[in-house]
């Protein structure tokens, strides 16, 4: 299958904060895996960053809703004709364990870090523009200095209060982006729209372009209809203008 590029669009606020979410989960797993101290201080930051996206709202509960939403509607797929079972009921026992795990949690996750004195130390300091020189902090630049696999055992603790919620979004975000094909479309003077039906809820439109594309799409969504303006990369300081040519691209409306 060729390579192409994957633009999402979440159309309900707490599919933005799931994909949110699972962007600095993945950005925290990536910087995990190489050994540089430069690494380790990115993993640190999106810790934080993860930290303080969980003390804007209860996305535990957020998080726990939708998936007994999912698995109440994928139970009621399992006597369709024509369904992978063994699929769907590995699905559905796996939403099954994240919702125990989940329970399980008392208070918000992640709350036992919200008073750990480094992680608020190097919080603040990173709101000041170079405000984690060696003088600034030098415990944290010390620690910084360890070996990986005393660092990256670390970090690996600090990570364990999300281990659950990441592996949820996982899931939640999996079934989404599986509930729908992508259809092949074309967006006319580079410009596309649709209506979407009132009687579903769509939650995520998916793009797709081949990798070596020249253009990006600009997704606008409402609650009745979406438009996809196509623009075209060129010089990067200045403003991207609407290509006017006819773009060929796969949609998929991910409803569930």
């Amino acid at each position: 299958m060729p390579k192409q590029l994957i633009f999402e669009q979440p159309l309900t606020e707490h599919i933005r904060t799931f994909l949110r979410l699972e962007h600095l989960f993945s950005q925290f797993h990536q910087h995990t895996k190489h050994k540089t101290a430069w690494d380790t201080h990115s993993a640190v930051k999106a810790i934080l960053n993860i930290l303080s996206m969980l003390g804007r709202g209860d996305i535990k509960r957020e998080t726990i809703k939708e998936l007994e939403r999912q698995n109440t509607n994928l139970q009621s797929f399992i006597e369709i004709p024509g369904i992978n079972h063994g699929k769907l009921t590995n699905i559905i026992n796996n939403q099954k364990s994240c919702l125990q795990e989940l329970h399980a949690i008392s208070g918000i996750i992640g709350h036992e870090l919200q008073q750990h004195e480094l992680l608020n130390a190097i919080r603040q300091r990173l709101s000041m523009p170079g405000g984690l020189c060696e003088f600034d902090l030098p415990i944290y630049a010390h620690w910084l200095s360890q070996p990986y696999e005393k660092r990256n055992e670390i970090l690996n603790q600090w990570f364990a209060p999300f281990k659950t919620l990441n592996n949820a979004i996982d899931l939640i975000l999996q079934v989404i982006r599986d509930s729908a094909d992508a259809i092949d479309e074309s967006a006319e003077d580079g410009f596309y729209q649709k209506n979407l039906d009132s009687n579903l809820t769509c939650l995520m439109i998916r793009v797709m372009l081949p990798d070596d594309t020249i253009v990006f799409p600009e997704i606008s969504a409402g609650k009745h209809r979406f438009t996809i303006r196509f623009l075209k990369t060129g010089n990067m300081a200045n403003r991207p203008e609407q290509d006017k040519s006819n773009i060929d691209f796969k949609l998929a409306c991910c409803i569930l």
